[in-house]
């Protein structure tokens, strides 16, 4: 691919997973393009200053390749989904502990599965710490983390 095709791309790429609102991909996003755009900060709402800030930014090869990662990760962290913030499967698992803990019988083996999926999650969340989510987490990603601490409070507590 030529070296303009190679930043055509890129700049529409960027475009598409900047438009998919994922606010904490976007800030990662921001400081990017205002280490490239040499301004104060790039107003990310408003997509005239994202398309000004993306070919200043699109004509230097460093950024250029700190682009190509940024959108290559989004799209891989989402896989593909391109509607919300992924939450790092948080969600199933709340909803899969809760719907246990609230059954009427607590059996070893229920227990048991509810401190395996706790022992996921904890490697899940771990392991993503540097991702976006848990670096510059949102009110929907904290809502979720709350969520899950407290239902991982009530699988511990009956040990």
């Amino acid at each position: 691919m030529g070296e303009l095709a190679g930043a055509s791309k890129v700049h529409v790429m960027v475009s598409y997973w900047w438009s998919r609102g994922d606010g904490l991909a976007n800030h990662q996003l921001g400081q990017i393009l205002t280490r490239a755009a040499g301004v104060d900060e790039v107003d990310l709402a408003d997509p005239q200053s994202l398309d000004r800030a993306l070919r200043i930014a699109v004509a230097d090869p460093a950024v250029l390749a700190e682009l190509e990662v940024w959108w290559q990760m989004v799209e891989t962290r989402r896989a593909g989904n391109g509607t919300r913030n992924p939450g790092l499967g948080l969600e199933q698992s709340i909803r899969y502990l809760t719907d246990r803990l609230d059954t009427a019988t607590m059996t070893p083996e229920v227990l048991g599965e509810c401190r395996r999926q706790v022992a996921v999650v904890d490697k899940t969340i771990i392991s993503a710490k540097n991702l976006p989510e848990l670096a510059h987490p949102d009110a929907e990603m904290l809502d979720l983390l709350a969520r899950y601490l407290e239902a991982r409070s009530r699988v511990l507590a009956l040990a």
